[in-house]
Parts: structure tokens; sequence; C-alpha cells
């Protein structure tokens, strides 16, 4: 009807700290099927007996292999970052510079990814292939995380405690 107008109500924006634990979460959950892929891939190479150029200790490499699909996500999803406070001036300004763990450990697979182009692994088999392509996506989904998290925090000092 001519004399009515409709209300387009637009939702609301996600606040950053949702849009910034939305990018940890999806970059927890890659990490594990990365980190899974990787657990099967080994218990592939040890069933096919092809341990003895790599690896002198099977369970050693799976028990950190475990660990570290376990743990690295939990620390990718509490968004662990180690944080160095700097003052400028007493009783004025504090900052606090947070190193983001999620950050690190995407630029550590951006060299795992790098590595594996260089060499020429990724032709070997389709195996080696899809770890390439694995790794690229878990690389760029941490360092996306990373980078979204603010890296200096500037407040008010309380004062020294």
């Amino acid at each position: 009807m001519a004399g009515q107008t409709e209300t387009v109500t637009q939702r609301p924006a996600a606040p950053d700290w949702e849009r910034i634990q939305r990018h940890h979460t999806i970059a927890a959950v890659v990490y594990f099927l990365y980190g899974l892929f990787y657990f099967f891939g080994a218990q592939y190479l040890t069933s096919m007996r092809e341990v003895g150029r790599g690896m002198s200790n099977a369970s050693l490499f799976f028990i950190i292999g475990g660990v570290i699909t376990v743990l690295f996500p939990l620390l990718i999803y509490s968004r662990f970052a180690l944080a160095l406070s700097l003052w400028w001036k007493p009783q004025a300004q504090r900052k606090t510079f947070f190193l983001s763990f999620t950050l690190l450990l995407g630029l550590l697979v951006i060299l795992r990814v790098l590595a594996l182009m260089r060499g020429g692994l990724y032709t070997k088999s389709p195996l080696h292939t899809a770890a390439l392509i694995i790794a690229a996506i878990n690389a760029v989904c941490l360092v996306r995380a990373g980078l979204s998290q603010p890296a200096w925090v500037a407040r008010e000092s309380q004062g020294p405690t």
C-alpha cells in the first residue's frame, strides 16, 4: 500500500570479542584436525615400518604428538598470550604487549608449509599433497586468529603493586 513503509531492522554487529573468539574457535578446531591428520599419518607410517629414518622411539613420538594435538587447540581456544607490560611514565599510562601463541604457531606452520613446498614432498603421494593442503589451511586460520586480537593494550596504571 502507498501509505505504509517497511522498517528494515539490521542485525547489530557482533562485538569485537565475539569475532575474536570465533576466529580462535575455528583455528582451534582446524588445528585439532591438523593434529589428528598427522597423528594418523604417523600411525600409517609406523604400520608400514618406515619409522627407522626419522624416529628412534615411535611411542615417544605418539605421546608428544597426542599431547600437542590436545594441548595446542586448548591454548588457541583460550587465546593464550604472553604479556609484557611497559610503563612509559610513572603513575601515568601502562602499555602491555601481548605476544599471541596462536600467531606464533601460525608462523611456525607457515614455515612447515614452505618446507614441504621447497622439499617437493607434496608430489610424492596423495597423502603428502593432503598434508600440504591441510597445513596451508591451518596456517591461514591460525594467522587470521592471531592477527584479529590487538597486540598493544593501553590502560591507566593503578600505581605500584
